[in-house]
């Protein structure tokens, strides 16, 4: 649909300082092509799903958006890093083209995903192991970054401008095998938290991502303002 159309556009460029802002029915119906009507309803679903506000008069604008996930905050690594006043360091174990495992290949929809495994350190103590798979072709630029220093989230956003638009994830507790503990610094089957994620651009899964972190100097805290609860 025409309208989709417009809306990814405007989308793709929410993460970059564009000079195509403030946004109006009828700028977007020159640049694109399309009807008023057209350009009307991308700015009207913009809005509803929180990515731009509008300002009487004046068009509208990119919103600083906050995404609510209840009881499960997960913060960046260098901002977890940061609140333990410890010195992050970030190791890559694995990175390259590789066969997807049948569970992750089912979700991403492709046979072969780009991998990136990585060893996240607070003080000079191993404490998360990530392992990614990422879509091949969308994703495949990743590769030229120093992956050591640099966020994935902001690369696939700012970098190669995929907007991230919805996020499944689930957390549960396990044990650590012997090979994942020994990596961890840990005994067997010590204690870890397990947490899975799947992130899309619009409808296309673009990155699975498993993270396990050690539950002795891991945690995930949140605040939030309860809504529409009763006492």
């Amino acid at each position: 649909m025409k309208y989709r159309r417009v809306k990814e556009a405007v989308l793709r460029e929410l993460g970059k300082a564009s000079p195509g802002f403030p946004l109006s029915e009828n700028s977007l119906a020159r640049r694109f092509g399309v009807s008023r009507m057209t350009a009307r309803r991308a700015l009207q679903e913009l809005q509803q799903e929180g990515f731009l506000s509008r300002r009487q008069g004046k068009g509208s604008f990119p919103t600083e958006r906050r995404f609510s996930q209840g009881f499960l905050r997960v913060r960046p690594f260098y901002e977890f890093a940061q609140a333990q006043g410890a010195l992050p360091k970030t190791q890559v174990l694995a990175a390259g083209l590789r066969p997807t495992p049948p569970e992750v290949g089912q979700k991403l929809g492709v046979k072969e995903a780009l991998y990136v495994e990585r060893l996240r350190f607070l003080d000079d103590e191993p404490v998360q192991r990530e392992v990614r798979y990422l879509h091949p072709l969308r994703c495949a630029a990743l590769l030229e970054h120093d992956l050591t220093t640099e966020s994935i989230h902001d690369l696939l956003v700012h970098t190669l401008g995929l907007p991230l638009t919805r996020v499944w994830q689930r957390l549960e507790a396990v044990a650590l095998p012997e090979a994942l503990a020994a990596l961890l610094a840990q005994p067997p089957k010590a204690p870890a938290l397990r947490l899975e994620r799947l992130t899309y651009t619009f409808e296309t899964p673009i990155t699975w991502v498993e993270y396990l972190m050690r539950a002795d100097r891991y945690y995930l805290e949140d605040t939030f303002i309860p809504q529409g609860e009763r006492p």
